[in-house]
C-alpha cells in the first residue's frame, strides 16, 4: 500500500457502517492520534480521504489501519 492507492474498506460481515465509500491514501501515519492499537503498535496506519467518511481527524482525513483497508486500484 502506498500515498496515492485507492482503496475501500474490507471485508467486515458483521459491521455494515464500514462502508466508508472509495477512498484515496493521502499519507502514512507514524501513530494514530485517536487510540492506541496495542495488539501490534507497528501495524501501518494511513490517513485516508474517503467518499463518506464517519470519523474525521481536523484535515478531513480518517485514521485507518493497513489490515482495514482493501486496494482496489494502484498509483502509478
Amino acid at each position: 500500500m502506498k500515498v496515492g492507492d485507492l482503496v475501500r474498506p474490507a471485508e467486515y460481515p458483521n459491521r455494515p457502517d464500514y462502508n466508508y465509500g472509495i477512498g484515496l491514501v493521502v499519507r502514512s501515519l507514524a501513530e494514530n492520534p485517536f487510540i492506541v492499537h496495542r495488539d501490534d503498535p507497528k501495524e501501518p496506519r494511513w490517513a485516508v480521504l474517503w467518499t463518506n467518511p464517519i470519523y474525521t481527524m481536523d484535515d478531513g482525513t480518517s485514521v485507518q489501519y493497513e489490515s482495514e483497508l482493501e486496494v482496489i486500484g494502484e498509483a502509478g
